[in-house]
């Protein structure tokens, strides 16, 4: 037996690929011109009729056709647009402007709501300085505080003996004077 060489393998193997696709380009081809000469030879009237009957037809729905896609196709460039626009429009605007922080509707920093002369006798001098008064829940808040901040101290004082009492009443500047007072 004799064995082949590896370079005559490769050699047979490279030349049956080559002929396979040289016969598949050669199918490829006489099939397409036979093909293309055998649907104008062998077409009938019927044929034809409906070839061109479809050229017309598509020829004059065309500009409508064009005109229904250009028209979806802006409506939603349209909504996008307005999307980007109302996002843009959403980051710039603040939810709450500089003056109605600041208690003014619309009036400029430093301008005073009513000037000395016509403030009203029950008016406040806050209102007339042009400084924003507090809210009906701010002013509540605020008096539960102070109730509670008076039952606090009225509590410490009644627990305070009466020792304590005279040394929160002290008011001498240096403890020497303290101790010199407690001596006499």
């Amino acid at each position: 037996m004799a064995t082949r060489d590896p370079g005559e393998v490769a050699a047979d193997a490279l030349n049956d690929f080559f002929s396979q696709i040289y016969a598949f380009c050669e199918t490829i081809f006489t099939r397409f011109f036979g093909n293309l000469y055998a649907s104008f030879a062998d077409v009938s009237i019927n044929r034809w009729t409906k070839v061109i009957c479809s050229v017309i037809g598509y020829l004059l729905l065309r500009p409508y056709i064009e005109k229904f896609f250009k028209k979806m196709h802006d409506r939603e460039r349209k909504k996008i647009k307005e999307k980007e626009e109302a996002k843009k429009n959403e980051k710039k605007k603040a939810k709450i402007s500089a003056n109605a922080l600041r208690g003014g509707g619309g009036r400029v920093l430093g301008e005073v709501e009513n000037t000395d002369d016509e403030i009203e006798d029950g008016e406040d001098f806050a209102t007339a300085s042009g400084v924003p008064e507090w809210g009906k829940n701010a002013r509540k808040r605020q008096k539960k505080y102070m109730k509670s901040l008076e039952k606090e101290a009225e509590n410490r004082t009644h627990n305070l003996s009466e020792e304590q009492l005279m040394e929160l009443l002290d008011w001498s500047d240096s403890e020497n004077e303290k101790a010199a007072g407690k001596k006499e």
